[in-house]
């Protein structure tokens, strides 16, 4: 049944709306539910169109259709004839509400219609102050142009009835929602509601535009009345990644409230529902270079060519008066990978640069800085060193368990959408994760999270920053290494392990992780020797004291164990009573961790056979035998270090999964274990996952053995995220402390930003596996 009365037409060929043609629509729908009643769901395609990327959409939308296939709808086409006439010295401004104009699923009835037919229909309205549309044509059509769609139309419905019955106006809304969800044929278990209030036209095409934003950009936000969300205080809101079931579309209801009125004595509440599903066309990722987050890299051969380029830009600042960050395009421009200095000035505004660079200078004439060769780095990020450690001694760094925080890197997926994408695809990105805990409403959920959900979501951040940096940013590491468990992570994010993913599911459900050495602690029980009914009282605690203090008492406390022994401190595991006796009479003070995990103790060598086989995994073919492209780019294969010998590991699936198992068992030397990489020529450390942790320890390390060191072996720790901090700056930081250590990156993704609109609509190549 078409609802929708024809649309009229204009000479120009454009359509117009007008009250006379949508009140008897607006009347049949007074006190009842409409759908579209079609034999299978809506597929019409929506894209985002605005004033910053009209003309692309002109070249590639627009001009796909001629002028008598377009169709155009705007919020203010239909004020009502009532509206008080302007006078000449201050027009009268009426926007009608939804009611007394037609309602957005009126105007969608009338649309189908136009599409139907083979037209494009345009819907024309103000996001703010700004000029904005919604380009809307059949998704087949769209499909045999090549055009990605942002996001589909499923079905919609719509009802209203009379104010004052109790719960009548919350029942309508969820009987239009349900009608809305079986027109399109999704289940309500699959599908994400908004509720909105939207008592104008414009103001559902706002409403419908978020929507479909939001699908496009994976994001999950609460959509309120306007496009920037913000908090009470004025921050921007925190929206997180939308997760979804591997190979399962995202499925949004929006739902639409209005309150209306026709007579004096009567009020209605007008609901409309709308079912998107998410496209093949992502939200163009945000800008990592933006006026709030500069960031200025500056090559030359010698100090004297840097020092002379800072004082240009101070010059530039100084003089110039409309400040632009695509000013500092030419930089990038300029900036020149193979010169043999560089540095980066980082600041959070134009003012706060030029004191960046006054400081930059400063640093530069320096005696310590210019000719020993000491780093220089500010709190904002700015960086500089005259002696650069290169990529030969690049080395990633994986944490072990126990980084991962409340919220991690939230926002970072705006940033990358297209590395998200990748990942989505390729498994469960949600269980890497571990969203449901790390992503919760409440976040102390975060800090309840056990073992085994913690070791998968480690694994998981290691995963992403793996893939951000060697993919996006084609950084190519030369060693790796793991802090306790890290190893783990570094062969499961190094594409060694044919198929990583499948490691989420066993470590759920395994029982090394949940029960042997964690949670009931069987492995201890046998170890101890203890009956069923007796308890154990495990922790751990960090102590600053020589690792040879400790063994030294260790006999006289069986129970007690060194399980870690990291630069000026260790951690002592075991019966707390036993580990505080320990701690008495070492004379020292330990900080509680309150973790319960007897890994790295004496009672974990009992499960050593079932780790190995845990971790016994096919490997990649071409981690076996590398490329000769591969081999020729990066010089050598990578090489593995493992606390668990000397030697690099061997590539292949026992040396691996016992290197793992002997880690996991036995105590852990990170000390020792950063020493032998250095020997083995590591010197710049990336810790490549969540938080700081390792950066902190290999700091301590290093300058503790640097006395022992060859002259060349100076080192440096890096992070690439910091709890606490915003995500972006902490790439950015770690990526300019690399630029200033001369290793090869990519600058594309933040360059891109400062010259390019919004990403084209169209592509030659549909992304594979989308689901619809």
């Amino acid at each position: 049944m078409n609802l929708a009365p024809p649309l009229a037409t204009t000479h120009s060929g454009q359509v117009e709306t007008s009250i006379a043609d949508t009140a008897n629509v607006d009347k049949a729908i007074a006190d009842t539910v409409i759908t579209e009643k079609l034999a299978k769901p809506l597929r019409i395609a929506v894209l985002l169109g605005d004033a910053v990327n009209l003309d692309s959409h002109s070249a590639q939308v627009l001009g796909t259709f001629t002028e008598r296939e377009r169709v155009q709808i705007c919020a203010l086409d239909a004020a009502p004839s009532t509206t008080q006439e302007p006078t000449a010295h201050e027009p009268k401004v009426h926007e009608p509400s939804v009611y007394e104009q037609s309602s957005l699923t009126a105007l969608l009835g009338q649309a189908i219609t136009a599409i139907e037919q083979g037209k494009l229909v345009e819907l024309k309205f103000n996001d703010g102050n700004l000029p904005q549309s919604l380009y809307l044509l059949d998704g087949l059509r769209a499909a045999k142009l090549r055009l990605h769609a942002h996001a589909f139309i499923a079905g919609f419905a719509a009802g209203n009835e009379t104010t004052g019955v109790a719960n009548a106006a919350v029942e309508n809304a969820a009987t239009v929602a349900n009608a809305a969800l079986v027109a399109a044929k999704r289940s309500p278990a699959q599908t994400v509601q908004h509720q909105l209030v939207a008592n104008t036209l414009n103001e559902a095409f706002v409403a419908l535009r978020q929507g479909v934003t939001a699908l496009a950009a994976r994001t999950q936000a609460p959509l309120h009345g306007e496009t920037d969300i913000k908090e009470a205080n004025g921050t921007n809101h925190q929206t997180g990644y939308w997760f979804s079931d591997q190979h399962q579309a995202r499925v949004l209801c929006l739902n639409l409230v209005a309150k209306t009125s026709h007579q004096a004595d009567e009020s209605r509440n007008l609901s409309q529902s709308l079912v998107l599903t998410q496209g093949t066309q992502l939200a163009a990722p945000k800008a990592l270079v933006d006026e709030n987050r500069l960031f200025v890299p500056i090559s030359a051969d010698n100090i004297d060519s840097l020092i002379a380029q800072v004082l240009l830009l101070i010059n530039t600042l100084e003089n110039g008066t409309d400040f632009h960050v695509e000013q500092f395009k030419p930089w990038f421009e300029r900036y020149d990978a193979n010169a043999p200095l560089a540095l980066v000035l980082m600041a959070a505004s134009s003012d706060d640069l030029k004191l960046e660079a006054k400081a930059m200078l400063t640093a530069l004439e320096n005696d310590a800085v210019r000719h020993q060769g000491q780093h220089f780095k500010t709190p904002a990020g700015s960086c500089f060193t005259a002696k650069p450690l290169g990529d030969a001694g690049l080395t990633f760094v994986y944490p072990g368990v126990g980084t991962v925080y409340a919220n991690m890197f939230n926002n970072l997926h705006e940033y990358f959408p297209a590395l998200y994408h990748q990942l989505e695809r390729e498994g469960d990105l949600s269980a890497m994760l571990q969203s449901p805990q790390i992503y919760a409403a409440d976040v102390k959920t975060a800090t309840g999270m056990n073992l085994s959900q913690q070791a998968i979501s480690g694994v998981g951040a290691s995963y992403l920053f793996t893939k951000l940096l060697t993919q996006v940013f084609n950084i190519k590491p030369k060693m790796a290494l793991g802090y306790s468990m890290g190893e783990a992570a570094m062969w499961a994010s190094l594409d060694v392990w044919q198929t990583p993913h499948a490691m989420i599911n066993a470590t759920e459900n395994s029982d090394i992780f949940n029960h042997a050495i964690s949670g009931e602690l069987t492995a201890v029980r046998r170890a101890w020797q203890l009956a069923d009914d007796e308890a154990i009282v495990w922790n751990s605690f960090v102590v600053r004291a020589d690792s040879s203090e400790i063994k030294a008492l260790l006999p006289e406390f069986p129970r007690a164990y060194l399980a870690i022994t990291q630069g000026d401190t260790c951690v002592i595991a075991g019966c707390e009573a036993s580990c505080k006796a320990l701690l008495t009479k070492l004379g020292k003070r330990g900080i509680a961790a309150n973790r319960v995990t007897a890994m790295h103790t004496a009672p974990a060598m009992l499960v050593h056979g079932q780790v190995q086989d845990f971790y016994t995994q096919a490997l990649k073919p071409e981690a076996l035998k590398p490329k000769a492209q591969e081999a020729a780019a990066h010089g050598s294969p990578i090489r593995f270090i493992s606390s668990a010998q000397t030697a690099p590991v061997t590539v292949d699936s026992h040396s691996i999964s016992r290197a793992i198992a002997d880690t996991f068992c036995s105590p852990l030397d990170f000390s020792a274990l950063i020493q032998n990489a250095t020997e083995q020529g590591a010197r710049l450390f990336v810790e490549v996952g969540a938080d700081r942790q390792t950066c902190t320890l290999i700091d301590k390390i290093s300058h503790a053995h640097a006395s022992q060191s060859t002259a060349n072996a100076a080192t440096a720790a890096i992070a690439c995220n910091a709890k606490g901090a915003d995500a972006i700056t902490s790439l950015l930081k770690c990526l300019a402390q690399l630029i200033s250590h001369r290793v090869p990156l990519s600058l594309a993704p933040l360059i891109q930003p400062l010259s390019a609109n919004a990403a084209p609509l169209s592509s030659a190549v549909l992304p594979e596996g989308e689901p619809q």
